[in-house]
């Protein structure tokens, strides 16, 4: 099937690539300050940037004296800031790692399995070392699953159609195997459509069908996509290119639309899909996310927008690798809150990639990693979990 290429889909009036709308608090961070001016009307949060200059006076005043209200845990209109704090560690930093130096540190995944474990990858593990882990949320107690000689895996999720464990492999394949890590399939590998895709996150159908990102390209040369794949591993068909390092995607709650991040535009996208879900009817670009090149964390890389979520109210959690937090909108693309990952002195965790939300509750769970390893951070989320915040497969976890 032919894509729909995405120059020419519409920008947002609401947004700007300055980041309208997007911050909603003043924050200093690595240098960086952001500064909103919020007002309400009725229930609705209008948030607005405010400006250099006299402008950026006021607000600063008026933006301070709300957030001395907003970081008691209380959410309020002008959004608030949530501590996530230390859950678990789960390993310490890998020396020979193939991800280089920089991401000797990077868990991926996470998700809750049928036996109320969270599952997860360790995306810089080295050839031998446990590349698929879970974790006993009662005891912490971390068990390896899988590990092979090659593989990189950037996700997991359990599928809602048959309830195995399927896995994105940066070198381009999709793999699937039982929860225990035995009965490996290899569902895809090699090129799709004539390239061969570096397959970060997926999102299923209610029906398990497969919706992968691409993670290639960049605003000057956008070459990314998102792939379908059939529940049981074919066909693989582009349902979308001309993205921009697309990286998260999770499903809106009626199934109708995707929200896909682009890694290297920091911005958030959003995909109609055709009845059918072979193919995208429309779509928008909806916020953006301002770092400039800053505050980064691996190297020279400024932080990015990784993977995403969505809660049981619709709201949209955006894992933002190099800055320590989660952003979090809701559907109308007000940012309502961010997540922060300190460590027990106060020191960012800056590789956030990846959250779950325990399905009928809002237990969070973020995967973090620091110079001295990695790490699972928990926290309250904004809305009950569902299947697309646990990895967009199952919706239901039961009791460990």
């Amino acid at each position: 099937m032919s894509s729909t290429a995405f120059s020419n889909f519409p920008v947002d009036p609401g947004s700007t690539q300055k980041g309208a709308r997007n911050r909603v608090h003043v924050r200093a961070v690595n240098r960086r300050v952001i500064v909103t001016v919020a007002r309400k009307v009725g229930q609705a949060t209008i948030t607005k940037m405010a400006a250099f200059g006299t402008v950026l006076g006021l607000s600063l005043a008026l933006a301070a004296c709300s957030n001395a209200d907003t970081n008691d845990g209380e959410a309020d209109s002008s959004g608030r800031t949530i501590e996530a704090t230390e859950f678990a560690k789960i390993g310490d930093t890998h020396k020979n790692s193939k991800m280089g130096p920089h991401y000797n540190n990077l868990l991926e995944g996470p998700v809750f399995g049928p036996d109320g474990y969270l599952y997860l990858t360790d995306v810089a593990a080295p050839a031998g070392e446990p590349k698929v882990l879970k974790l006993n949320m009662d005891t912490k107690e971390v068990t390896a699953v899988y590990t092979d000689g090659s593989s990189v895996f950037s996700s997991a999720q359990f599928s809602p159609n048959d309830r195995k464990l399927y896995l994105t492999d940066f070198t381009g394949a999709i793999k699937r195997m039982d929860a225990d890590g035995t009965n490996v399939e290899t569902l895809l590998e090699g090129p799709v459509e004539g390239r061969t895709m570096v397959a970060d996150d997926i999102a299923f159908d209610r029906d398990g069908n497969m919706y992968i990102t691409d993670l290639a390209g960049s605003p000057w040369n956008p070459t990314g996509r998102i792939i379908r794949l059939g529940a049981n591993g074919g066909p693989a068909t582009v349902i979308q290119d001309g993205l921009a390092g697309p990286n998260g995607i999770s499903f809106n709650l009626d199934y109708s639309r995707l929200w896909v991040s682009e890694y290297t535009a920091n911005r958030m996208s959003n995909l109609e899909l055709t009845e059918d879900g072979l193919g995208v009817a429309t779509g928008s670009i909806r916020m953006y996310a301002s770092y400039g090149l800053g505050p980064g964390d691996h190297g020279e890389n400024p932080a990015a927008l990784d993977s995403t979520a969505v809660d049981a109210d619709g709201n949209i959690y955006q894992a933002v690798l190099g800055a320590g937090e989660i952003l979090v909108w809701n559907s109308a693309g007000d940012l309502i809150a961010t997540v922060v990952t300190n460590n027990e002195d106060g020191v960012r965790q800056l590789s956030v990639t990846n959250l779950a939300i325990e399905p009928g509750t809002t237990n969070a769970y973020a995967t973090v990693a620091g110079k001295d390893g990695s790490y699972i951070y928990s926290f309250d989320a904004l809305g009950v979990g569902i299947s697309q915040t646990n990895g967009g497969g199952l919706a239901e976890v039961p009791a460990s």
